[in-house]
């Protein structure tokens, strides 16, 4: 059955537009997820983005999480799952899994290419049934719209971000920060999410520059800003807040969760030997206060007023931990 798409309902139709009416990559993200289980019946849906730099897909939005198996990420090269294989040869791939029912699990990987560049894709699951061909098309056409609009948000992004970023960490500024706190704030309170900052100050950081001398010490804190991005997901935001201070904004993210990315973070900065850009073996550590909406607060200043609180308490207590603000 062929379907063009102003065959589609007006409704839908109109949904599909209005994915285009924002330029943020999360409320692209926000919007296909109302619309896909509009458009076909499944028990569970997942939305994967590509990593910017690396082959790899990482989920940042899924629907019903517990039905089947959804991995939270996926490499690309080497895989053999369905998903894996529908991005590499960019056509839509049904497969059939075990799973809850006797008749087992049917999964449609949709891959969200624009020309030769992929942007993600999208995974749908139900019991039982298979998809049918009318189904599959739907999505087919829906797709080329989510594709299209998550590159347009994904490169306003990034012509943007160039007046937006820290000359030294090459991290989003302080000023930015500020200002995706108070989207990702509304956001969250549209939908229900949480959302955790994380306050990250290192300690004793004086002794770098003392020892080393300040050209290192600013090498040293642009190796930091890196192990800081390779210790949290690709949706995560990343800013330094100033001097050897930095912020991780965490979307959906709840307390317990943000104590588990802030300790990874703290872990993985301690393991770590800085070289400072000159061959030297510099150890660090850090510490870390974590605040979230609603928990703690509902205005960006306040959050970030108690993250940095209780990272003050951390590093007056015991250093090198972390510690989150009274509820």
């Amino acid at each position: 059955m062929q379907m063009q798409e102003d065959s589609l309902p007006v409704s839908i139709f109109e949904a599909v537009i209005r994915l285009h009416d924002s330029l943020d990559a999360g409320d692209v993200v926000s919007e296909t997820m109302k619309l896909l289980p509009r458009l076909v019946v499944a028990d569970a849906w997942a939305f994967y983005l590509k990593a910017e730099k690396a082959t790899r897909l990482e989920l940042v939005r899924v629907i019903n999480a517990g039905f089947g198996r959804v991995n939270p990420m996926i490499d690309i090269v080497g895989n053999e799952t369905p998903l894996a294989r529908a991005v590499i040869e960019n056509k839509i791939i049904q497969a059939r899994t075990s799973g809850e029912s006797a008749e087992g699990v049917s999964v449609l990987c949709v891959p969200l290419i624009v020309g030769h560049r992929l942007i993600g894709a999208i995974q749908a699951a139900r019991a039982g049934q298979d998809f049918t061909a009318v189904e599959v098309r739907l999505i087919e056409i829906v797709a080329i719209s989510i594709a299209r609009a998550l590159a347009n948000a994904m490169d306003y992004h990034s012509a943007t971000r160039q007046s937006l970023v820290d000359d030294l960490t090459r991290l989003y500024n302080v000023r930015y920060l500020y200002r995706m706190l108070e989207n990702e704030i509304r956001r969250a309170g549209r939908y229900g999410w949480p959302l955790s900052v994380v306050f990250m100050d290192l300690d004793g950081f004086k002794q770098v520059n003392d020892a080393h001398g300040h050209c290192a010490g600013s090498h040293t804190l642009s190796e930091v800003a890196q192990v800081i991005l390779m210790s949290v997901r690709e949706v995560d935001f990343v800013s330094r807040y100033g001097g050897d201070e930095f912020v991780i904004m965490l979307p959906e993210t709840p307390s317990r969760k943000a104590c588990e990315v802030a300790e990874r973070v703290r872990a993985n900065i301690s393991s770590h030997s800085f070289d400072g850009g000159v061959g030297a073996d510099i150890r660090l550590t850090a510490s870390f206060g974590v605040a979230s909406f609603p928990e703690h607060g509902s205005e960006s200043e306040k959050l970030i007023e108690l993250a940095d609180a209780a990272m003050y308490q951390a590093k007056q207590r015991h250093k090198n931990t972390v510690n989150v603000a009274a509820s």
